[in-house]
């Protein structure tokens, strides 16, 4: 399965037992990653929020499931963690292995490719990350109801739909 992929990745995970999105950091200066454990490594995967947003609904759009609240704490990630791949990441492709029935998540931490990171995950693993994507994502400052941008307790929030 994954042997067919090794052109594209330098290292293959291999099948995900873990697959969990985490932001490190106090809101509005949260940080955000994927944190992997799988069978042949670990590995934090940094991504921006809005690139865990969109992950998220491509993978729900690809799965065609319904968001649903996984009812788990919203607990920061530990900002100590460590894993045998720590890396930025540049780019994400998502795949489907139509024989296994498995999703590659395909991340790349060079612009040019040479550096990337494939991992392997069922379904379940992967609609339920995107489940905890959404929840992550959401956990931040809270929103203005006008114009959805991020408000400061404490502070008065200039509303440009609002004025």
């Amino acid at each position: 399965m994954s042997s067919d992929y090794s052109a594209f990745a330098r290292r293959d995970l291999g099948i995900c037992t873990v697959l969990e999105p985490e932001a490190v950091g106090e809101p509005g200066r949260r940080m955000f990653r994927l944190r992997v454990e799988a069978e042949h490594g670990s590995a934090l995967l940094w991504i921006e929020k809005e690139e865990l947003h969109e992950l998220a609904i491509t993978i729900k759009r690809l799965l065609r499931t319904g968001v649903q609240r996984t009812g788990e704490p919203d607990v920061s990630g530990d900002p100590e963690a460590t894993a045998d791949v720590d890396c930025k990441v540049t780019s994400l492709a998502l795949g489907l292995d139509r024989a296994s029935g498995r999703y590659m998540l395909l991340a790349q931490a060079s612009p040019d490719g040479s550096d990337a990171i494939a991992l392997w995950a069922e379904r379940e693993t992967l609609d339920r990350m995107a489940d905890r994507a959404f929840e992550v994502h959401d956990a931040g400052r809270p929103r203005c109801p006008f114009c959805g941008g991020p408000t400061v307790p404490g502070r008065r929030h200039v509303c440009p739909r609002a004025n």
